[in-house]
């Protein structure tokens, strides 16, 4: 009986020490999540990505006039702002089968709505919006109306949505008035997931996933979207981890429990 006992502590401690170091803390601008302690995460604000990114969307709007628009200015604008009011994130893993890399995107949602509010910031609509982040907590009856909202507009079957069209521009010649893109970019969304509460959360958290086809006319990439919306009082974060759709099953589980773990 008495080697019984001995065993059973036995493997409670071996049980304990192998927990230790499963899980470690890793710092964002929203606060701190909890991944696997193999997944290595590496900040983009710590290296030259914003000149990269500006970069590179200057070079395709030479090489493609019709690529420029006012996200693309919009963008440019934004990321000069990384690592402040935003920040990118590879995580790099590993199983059996090989590396595993995705992309995780943290935005402060009240830092980022102040900076692009424009004359909207003195509505009384966008100031109760504010004062609503701020105080970091839905009541359950606005809580089922906005996911009622939105969870309309997510599509519930294969959905085409296309990312770029025909540019109209002032020209006296009615046959130059619109530039063609030369290739048609489209995002193909496919099991959808709808917006649903966390459970287990600190703060209110909500969260959705999808399967998407990217296409450029000539490439095709399957990717896998997970995103969550984090009501942290006075620091609002919204969480868009982004991954190959092969590396879905990998990624989903510290997607869902990184974003479970804020704090």
């Amino acid at each position: 009986m008495k080697s019984l006992k001995v065993l059973a502590c036995a493997t409670c401690l071996l049980g304990t020490v192998s927990g230790v170091g499963l899980a470690k803390d890793v710092q964002t601008i929203g606060g701190t999540v909890v991944v696997p302690n193999n997944v290595n995460v590496v900040s983009a604000s710590k290296a030259n990505t914003p000149s990269f990114i500006t970069s590179f969307i200057t070079n395709q709007e030479k090489a493609d006039p019709s690529s420029a628009n006012p996200v693309n200015a919009q963008i440019k604008e934004f990321i000069k702002n990384l690592g402040t009011n935003f920040d990118m994130y590879q995580l790099q893993g590993a199983d059996k089968t090989g590396q595993k890399d995705a992309f995780l995107v943290a935005v402060d949602v009240k830092q980022v709505a102040q900076q692009f509010a424009g004359k909207e910031a003195n509505d009384p609509m966008f100031i109760a919006a504010m004062a609503a982040l701020d105080k970091g907590q839905v009541d359950p009856v606005t809580e089922q109306l906005i996911l009622g909202t939105i969870n309309k507009k997510i599509p519930t079957t294969t959905t085409v949505v296309p990312l770029n069209g025909p540019i109209n521009v002032p020209s006296l010649d009615a046959n130059k008035g619109t530039i063609m893109p030369k290739v048609l970019k489209t995002i193909t969304v496919e099991d959808a997931e709808q917006v649903h509460p966390i459970a287990g959360a600190k703060y209110q958290t909500y969260a959705a996933s999808s399967r998407m086809l990217y296409s450029d006319g000539s490439v095709q990439t399957p990717l896998y979207a997970n995103a969550a919306f984090v009501l942290k009082p006075g620091k609002p974060v919204l969480y868009v981890g982004l991954t190959t759709d092969v590396q879905r099953d990998y990624f989903k589980p510290i997607f869902d429990n990184a974003f479970k773990s804020v704090k």
